[in-house]
């Protein structure tokens, strides 16, 4: 039932605005996204609805209406830098990185932007596979604010791509030293560590972000995966399997988590769990270039050859379509 509505499904709140500013500032964000639809329907010209229905839409992860709440919001006040910012970090959500630079851009010319602002603005260049300026905005996040943990991770991603791991690999202890729970730094040293082929080291870090892991609300594949595939390559078969098998326990919707089991069954000789895994890691991402080739070679292995011919076909459009 509409929280705005009495018994007889008529009677309104005296003031439906106040309560939804009172549920907003206690974070009940659907409730509060509810009444000021309401508000913002019934009251136009009560504008400001707009910006904090936007807002309550925007925390509940409902992005497309939150952009639509903000756009009617900025029709009568288009300098409103608190509805920009916002407005931009919804086409970031979004993946629309080039849109949301723009508008950043615009509001930055009304209101210098927060240390939160840049790092966005960063990711967003990061989406676009614009490094440089990815890590030029990430810096300037945190020299507005170094407790920016996010900001700071998100730099040693950034550092990693450019392959510059003795900046990655600073960037993640310096988060792990302020957060010593962080698996996301935990794995992401790993990361950065086996780029610089330390791979003892890398190993550790990986097994202290399973560790971590294990603890975790949400816990991730992602470690399970990293070690796993790390310790596969040493020959250590059989840790390795385990990792896999965990890893499919935590998400069993990856393509990647199938892929690397279908792999290593592969390697082992157990040619249906592979096609097993291996299909399924092509119907959960049908672009997996790696996963249609492993197929295609199974197939042929077993002798189904029109399989394994379209499945190689398909793996070979994807690397051509991929390749710049």
């Amino acid at each position: 039932m509409c929280v705005l509505c009495a018994s007889d499904g008529h009677a309104q709140r005296p003031d439906d605005f106040a309560y939804a500013i009172e549920c907003f500032n206690g974070r009940r964000y659907a409730q509060a996204a509810e009444v000021l639809a309401h508000v913002s329907a019934t009251e136009p010209e009560r504008t400001e609805a707009d910006l904090y229905l936007g807002k309550s839409l925007f925390n509940i992860g409902r992005y497309s209406e939150a952009e639509v709440a903000l756009q009617r919001f900025l029709n009568f006040r288009p300098t409103s830098s608190d509805a920009l910012y916002l407005l931009a970090t919804t086409y970031f959500r979004q993946g629309r990185a080039k849109e949301a630079i723009d508008i950043f851009k615009y509001a930055a010319a009304i209101r210098p932007p927060t240390s939160d602002d840049l790092k966005i603005i960063g990711l967003c260049y990061g989406l676009l596979e614009d490094f440089t300026n990815a890590a030029l905005y990430l810096d300037q996040a945190l020299a507005s604010n170094p407790e920016n943990l996010e900001a700071r991770y998100y730099l040693g991603r950034v550092r990693c791509e450019q392959n510059d791991f003795d900046a990655a690999i600073s960037a993640f202890k310096e988060v792990l030293r302020r957060d010593q729970l962080n698996v996301k730094a935990q794995n992401n040293l790993g990361q950065a560590l086996e780029g610089k082929n330390e791979t003892d080291g890398a190993i550790s870090a990986y097994r202290r972000a399973v560790e971590l892991n294990n603890a975790a609300a949400r816990p991730s594949e992602f470690p399970l995966l990293n070690l796993g595939a790390l310790l596969l390559r040493r020959d250590e078969v059989e840790e390795a399997l385990s990792l896999f098998l965990r890893a499919k326990e935590v998400n069993a919707s990856s393509a990647k988590v199938r892929f690397e089991l279908g792999k290593l069954y592969l390697r082992i000789g157990k040619s249906e769990n592979a096609e097993q895994e291996l299909l399924r890691a092509t119907e959960l991402d049908p672009r997996h270039i790696g996963a249609h080739y492993q197929l295609g070679l199974l197939y042929k292995r077993l002798g189904k050859v029109d399989l394994g011919r379209r499945q190689l076909a398909i793996s070979e459009q994807l690397r051509k379509k991929s390749s710049p």
